[in-house]
């Protein structure tokens, strides 16, 4: 499959809170009670999850965030939804699970599929990211948007399986005490658009 790597962070490279404000978790993507991005590249990101095929995210991500990762923000198929987990520590009531859109959860412990939720048990070896292609190969999923967290976008750029990778930059916010985002290293721009307080940097491998 085709493999997009996308996340937004502020204009000290931070992506998430350590010490989040009151009401909000370590994993929110916002400083203060801001979102990193801005309503229009928010928006624009949910037209790219209408092009691709699937969106996948870790578990992290699904337990901080509780995230719906549809196309609400814009007209279009919502993608299918990955989600990587291993140990099935997800909760049930979170949003992943509300059987709305087609879900595929990645894990060691079951095979199963009951209406739209499917149940795909990896073998959870020493190179998960490459089971988990290997996966996506044999579902015939063509295009995967990944909104994860650190670890697991840092997972594919580490094992070098990514085809462009989408950085969002608020160029006026800073995050002294947040995580750091991924490293991108071995990699070259291709193109780079302002939407107001955000610049948008899109990259491509140098082998391509």
């Amino acid at each position: 499959p085709y493999i997009i790597l996308k996340w937004a962070q502020t204009a000290d490279g931070k992506i998430a809170h350590l010490n989040p404000p009151e009401g909000r978790t370590s994993g929110d993507s916002v400083v203060g009670r801001l979102l990193i991005s801005n309503e229009y590249t928010n928006r624009l990101v949910h037209k790219w999850r209408s092009e691709e095929a699937a969106i996948l995210i870790g578990t992290n991500t699904a337990m901080l965030d509780n995230p719906e990762l549809t196309t609400r923000l814009w007209p279009g198929p919502s993608p299918v939804r990955l989600v990587m987990d291993m140990d099935l520590r997800l909760p049930v009531s979170l949003k992943v699970f509300n059987g709305e859109v087609r879900t595929i959860i990645f894990n060691s412990v079951r095979q199963e599929e009951k209406g739209n939720l499917v149940y795909y048990k990896l073998a959870n070896g020493k190179n998960l990211t490459q089971e988990l292609i290997n996966a996506l190969y044999q579902l015939k999923i063509q295009t995967v948007l990944v909104e994860g967290g650190a670890k697991l976008l840092q997972s594919f750029i580490d094992e070098r399986i990514w085809d462009e990778v989408r950085i969002i930059k608020n160029e006026g916010l800073i995050n002294k005490n947040g995580l750091n985002a991924p490293v991108l290293n071995g990699s070259k721009d291709i193109y780079e658009q302002k939407f107001l307080s955000d610049t948008i940097e899109i990259y491509k491998p140098k082998h391509s």
